[in-house]
């Protein structure tokens, strides 16, 4: 047996002793700003920031008033850098501290998330600081598979914090009750007063490592993440534009010596345990895969870049398309980065739970495990998929081929994707006599696999997806599929089609969305000369419509 260790989050403050040296913070550079910009910060010398006096480790107060924690240090570094007094100020607690810059009592708030309640009283600076979102329940409970399965437990939220009103919002049907502050939340979780806390992940570890609160545990991690922002009172746009220019000029060394001394990571050994080990071996290779999958594919890209940068004196019109291409790479990587953080973070939650609560079934670390691994597997499945068509390297086999057929297997599939949110599924014109038509049967499939599943994802608990197919009299049959959804807005309806592109509109589970599926379905449809769109009513619901040719039509060799 090998000896395993996992990464414990522990916590920090700055009056601790032997924990070795601390980050060094990198100097500031002078920012570069407009003779506009100075003059109005000659103007406001001074500049109050709102703080919570109770949200450890961002901000605490003392019991002489003074405020301690991350926000009052970044607010200490950028009073450096912009020569002026970002003086911090707090209140009772955060109702008290937002209602005194809603009077403008308070210039900006800090450490604050956008929500659109509160877009309509300031303005938000770009994100200084992000977090996973994750579900505090106590050591006895299971882990938890998605935020469907806190429906009809009690879930405890921070009163006015944005993570509660974020799920307040998306899932009005939970069952809810509120605390002051996230101490006496995590305290009515382990009193069985509340089964579940829905809060950020550094939070829950201060407050649970510092008033010694050991009997709860991470029970998953949410799908969104929490991201600090500014909020400035909206007659200063001047100090928007400026503290984005600051937070831009913050390097992954500065954000960490802000961090560090209040939040770091040990190492601790642990038992060992075979099957546990087998399971963070699996995500390694996994880990692997993905990682060469985007390295390999960034190369390519950059290869082809550097080749058309010699051609560019010869061919002028070359310019726009290495543009895209940059654009595109860029694109690819913050994607899959985004895309596979929280899976990763997930799985290493569970191994940690895992290794160091005895309790823990088995089984349920491997289930959980096997899900995430599905996620990052469907997203390298999504690209190579382009890279494979992109390519050149898709070969395709066309026949004439039963659409109703195909269609049918496809929904046969995706009836428990529909069923764990009670999602109907209706189908028209499928029975009877079906025209063949022109295609490759696995392309088909693909094109119906991923707009079933797309209009699932997008669809409310207890709606209904339609799905219907029609031959028409240009010689094409048509395939539509049609949800209850949120719709596509006008401007999206071609965008969405795009490469990497995400529309507006929201998962209604939490499903993840890597922005290729129908690019992928766009691509398919035209191989088969065929064609896709998407024609919609905004809060009525979206209908995705495919044409392919009807057999016959087309001459074999065109394919």
């Amino acid at each position: 047996m090998i000896g395993a260790s996992t990464i414990r989050l522990s916590v920090g403050l700055l009056a601790s002793a032997g924990w070795g040296a601390l980050p060094t913070p990198v100097p500031a550079a002078p920012l570069s700003l407009t003779p506009a910009e100075r003059a109005w910060l000659k103007e406001h010398p001074t500049i109050r920031g709102g703080l919570d006096p109770g949200w450890s480790p961002f901000s605490m107060a003392d019991e002489k008033g003074d405020v301690r924690g991350i926000g009052p240090d970044l607010l200490a570094r950028l009073s450096r850098e912009l020569g002026v007094a970002l003086v911090p100020v707090t209140r009772a607690g955060w109702p008290a501290v937002y209602e005194a810059a809603r009077r403008r009592e308070i210039d900006v708030l800090g450490g604050t998330s956008y929500t659109e309640e509160r877009a309509k009283d300031f303005a938000f600076s770009e994100p200084y600081f992000s977090f996973p979102v994750v579900v505090v329940m106590r050591n006895d409970e299971p882990l938890f598979w998605s935020p469907l399965d806190l429906n009809g437990r009690t879930v405890v939220g921070v009163r006015a914090y944005a993570p509660t009103l974020a799920l307040q919002k998306q899932y009005p049907e939970f069952k809810y009750v509120l605390a002051d502050t996230v101490r006496e939340a995590m305290e009515m979780v382990m009193d069985r007063r509340a089964d579940a806390l829905v809060t950020n992940l550094p939070n829950a570890s201060f407050v649970a490592k510092t008033r010694g609160l050991t009997d709860l545990k991470i029970a998953g991690v949410m799908p969104q993440t929490f991201d600090l922002r500014y909020a400035v009172r909206p007659d200063w746009p001047e100090l928007v534009a400026i503290l984005d220019r600051a937070i831009a000029g913050l390097t992954e060394a500065d954000r960490q010596a802000l961090v560090h001394p209040w939040i770091r990571i040990d190492y601790a050994s642990v038992i060992r345990w075979d099957v546990v080990w087998k399971s963070a071996l699996g995500v390694l290779v996994v880990l692997g895969l993905a990682l060469g999958a985007v390295l390999y594919h960034s190369r390519r890209l950059a290869r082809e870049l550097a080749e058309r940068i010699q051609l560019q004196s010869e061919v002028k019109a070359a310019s726009e398309e290495l543009t895209l291409l940059n654009e595109g790479k860029t694109e690819l990587l913050q994607m899959a980065a985004h895309d596979l953080r929280g899976p990763l973070t997930g799985m290493q939650l569970v191994i940690d739970s895992a290794l160091r609560l005895e309790a823990i079934r088995k089984s349920e670390a491997l289930q959980m495990l096997e899900k995430q691994v599905k996620q990052m597997t469907a997203l390298l499945g999504d690209l190579l998929d382009v890279e494979a068509l992109e390519g050149g390297r898709r070969d395709f086999h066309f026949e004439a081929v039963n659409p109703a057929a195909q269609i049918r297997e496809v929904l046969a599939m995706t009836e428990p994707a529909a069923g764990r949110k009670s999602i109907r599924i209706e189908a028209e014109g499928l029975d009877g006599v079906c025209p063949g038509v022109h295609a490759d049967p696995t392309a088909l499939r693909q094109i119906a696999d991923n707009l079933l599943s797309n209009a699932i994802k997008f669809s409310p608990r207890g709606s209904t997806v339609t799905v219907r197919m029609r031959r028409q009299e240009d010689g094409f049959v048509r395939f539509e599929v049609c949800d209850q959804g949120p719709g596509v807005p006008p401007g999206e309806t071609e965008r969405i089609f795009a490469k990497y592109a995400r529309g507006s509109a929201v998962p209604t589970a939490g499903e993840k969305s890597t922005g290729l599926g129908l690019s992928i379905v766009r691509q398919l449809a035209t191989a088969m000369n065929g064609r896709v769109w998407c024609e919609n009513s905004p809060g009525r619901g979206a209908m995705f419509v495919v044409t392919v040719p009807l057999a016959g039509t087309m001459n074999k060799s065109s394919a």
